[in-house]
């Protein structure tokens, strides 16, 4: 669907935001296409900037003026208005405006990025920058709104101002959201550490008790044992299944846990007794032993001991192997005969911290123990 602009013999367009005259570059008969494609709009609010004539969008000189985030924010609300009168919110809306800190993958803060949040009763909206000379510098702005039900994407130039549509105005729906929860669990440290992209698979969708709440489920596989940024930890080389559910509520991620222990948006385990004991399981179940030759029925909880550690516990576990030895022997001559092993498992904040096999294998080094 396009939309024809009509320019008067200046090549300019004028209306009102709020109480400013705002006005529109424009050529002959041109068209704004509602799609990925860049819109070559560039609006200009009345704040000293407009002049008798239209300035130019691309090729700014020092001159032009760089937008602030607020400016940026204005150009797409006048944009949106322009575009879909009966969507966007309404010009004379008040916005509340605070700055939002952003973090790396370890809570730290995220240097040369920027974000702000904008809030009105039944909008918000998020804008985000990198800290760029002003030629580089584009202002991402997610809307949405958890009333309406109202969502859209876009940025903004900030020399020059040209909005580019990146997701068109749109109603909030299962598969946007399945998109959305979809591109979360690609962008998790447990997925890009070691996930395999080719497993990632949707098993479900159930809508929320709130409107506009969805909870999606994933599946995927990664080549290591472990959760978060393992890049630089000891892992388990084994392939190790994952399920994650993601929840939904207008378009944002408000809950986000893997395998039942793992918190997604907090980046740490969920601390429990009953938490920490299925990390243990699951620590000895991907063992190398245990996946060589470990016999399944025999896999037992021996004991259970809280330390005087906050959140930590050590888990005795007995279970069978097949053969006599320890980690993966293949192309190794084996002994066949069933040897029984305990492990000594001990979990600290949702991790394992220690692990030792009949008191003479390290399960983390993979080594035996000196």
């Amino acid at each position: 669907m396009s939309y024809a602009l009509h320019c008067d013999t200046l090549g300019l367009k004028s209306y009102m935001y709020g109480n400013k005259e705002v006005r529109a570059c424009c050529e002959e008969a041109p068209m704004v296409t509602r799609n990925r494609a860049k819109v070559l709009v560039s609006i200009l609010v009345t704040m000293g900037l407009i002049g008798g004539g239209c300035a130019a969008i691309e090729g700014a000189g020092p001159e032009e003026k760089v937008l602030t985030p607020e400016e940026a924010f204005d150009t797409s609300a006048a944009w949106l208005q322009q575009h879909y009168p009966d969507k966007a919110p309404g010009l004379d809306i008040s916005w509340t405006i605070e700055d939002v800190e952003v973090l790396g993958r370890d809570g730290e803060p995220l240097l040369g990025a920027a974000q702000k949040r904008f809030s009105s009763e039944n909008w918000e909206a998020l804008l985000s920058w990198a800290i760029v000379q002003p030629d580089y510098l584009t202002y991402h702005i997610i809307l949405r709104s958890p009333t309406h039900g109202w969502y859209w994407e876009g940025s903004v130039r900030a020399v020059g101002g040209m909005v580019t549509e990146e997701k068109v105005m749109q109603e909030m729906t299962e598969e946007l959201a399945v998109d959305a929860a979809r591109q979360f669990v690609k962008s998790s440290p447990t997925f890009m550490s070691s996930g395999i992209s080719e497993t990632l698979e949707l098993v479900g969708a159930d809508t929320g008790e709130r409107p506009y709440s969805w909870t999606v489920e994933f599946e995927f596989d990664s080549r290591h044992y472990g959760y978060g940024d393992t890049s630089d930890e000891v892992t388990l080389p084994v392939i190790t299944p994952h399920h994650a559910a993601i929840t939904i509520e207008a378009m944002k991620v408000v809950e986000a846990i893997m395998d039942g222990k793992w918190n997604m948006l907090e980046q740490e385990f969920i601390a429990s007794a009953e938490g920490a004991r299925k990390v243990a399981e699951d620590f000895v179940r991907h063992s190398p032993t245990f996946v060589f030759d470990g016999i399944e029925e025999t896999l037992e909880l021996e004991e259970e001991q809280q330390l005087d550690v906050e959140n930590a516990w050590t888990f005795v576990f007995r279970f069978d192997s097949r053969h006599f030895g320890y980690g993966d022997r293949t192309g190794e001559p084996l002994l066949t005969v069933i040897t029984p092993h305990e492990a000594h498992i001990t979990v600290e904040n949702g991790e394992v911290v220690s692990a030792l096999l009949d008191e003479k294998w390290d399960m983390l080094g993979q080594e035996m123990v000196n």
